[in-house]
């Protein structure tokens, strides 16, 4: 865990910073539970008065690190699927909806923590962040070229919801035993089969 430092170790311009800084570290390690403001400030050595300046409490510390790890997860998009690439046929757009689903899958499994914050009560809605497209114009982007080579019927918001809705619940059910016997990407890319397969057969408004 993150070392205690000497009393005022930290200034003022940079004190919030090394706060979320901190509670990602926490989020990484699993320990969020424990972590208050008034902690971290001890830990960071700082007083309590100093970090409040910047997060009055808990939750609005925790909205920060939401925030930073939808950042975070959209750098794991991009890599997986470049926003500004494109499909070039009906099999690279099944292949790039995949890739996307697996990485998030991933992303869900190494940094549990900090993913059910991002979806959680302290959480945010995946607005757009750092100037760069919200991380779930990815899933959107993936879905209209799948409907581009009609691959799907069509590609509307109550599509890309079920999408979703199906991926990152087959991504919180990694450790159970309901997908003993296969490996993770093994379920989601079957999931992204029968995603598909059921948005294929989705006709009219």
């Amino acid at each position: 865990m993150t070392e205690t430092k000497p009393r005022n170790a930290h200034h003022h311009g940079n004190l919030k910073e090394a706060l979320v800084t901190y509670t990602l570290s926490a989020a990484d390690d699993g320990t969020l539970s424990d972590l208050s403001v008034r902690k971290a400030a001890r830990d960071l050595g700082v007083s309590p008065g100093a970090a409040y300046r910047h997060f009055p409490d808990k939750d609005a510390l925790m909205r920060s690190v939401a925030a930073r790890g939808f950042d975070a997860l959209a750098d794991t998009f991009e890599a997986a699927v470049p926003f500004e690439s494109t499909a070039k046929s009906a099999a690279d757009a099944r292949a790039r909806f995949t890739r996307l689903a697996v990485a998030y899958a991933a992303f869900a499994r190494c940094r549990t923590e900090l993913w059910r914050l991002m979806f959680g009560p302290q959480g945010l809605a995946p607005a757009p962040i750092s100037g760069r497209p919200s991380t779930y114009d990815w899933l959107k982007k993936c879905l209209h070229e799948l409907a581009a080579f009609d691959v799907i019927a069509s590609s509307r918001s109550e599509h890309h919801f079920f999408a979703w809705s199906a991926i990152h619940g087959l991504s919180d059910l990694q450790s159970s035993p309901a997908i003993v016997g296969e490996t993770a990407e093994a379920s989601i890319e079957r999931q992204c089969d029968l995603i598909i397969a059921a948005l294929a057969q989705v006709h009219g408004n």
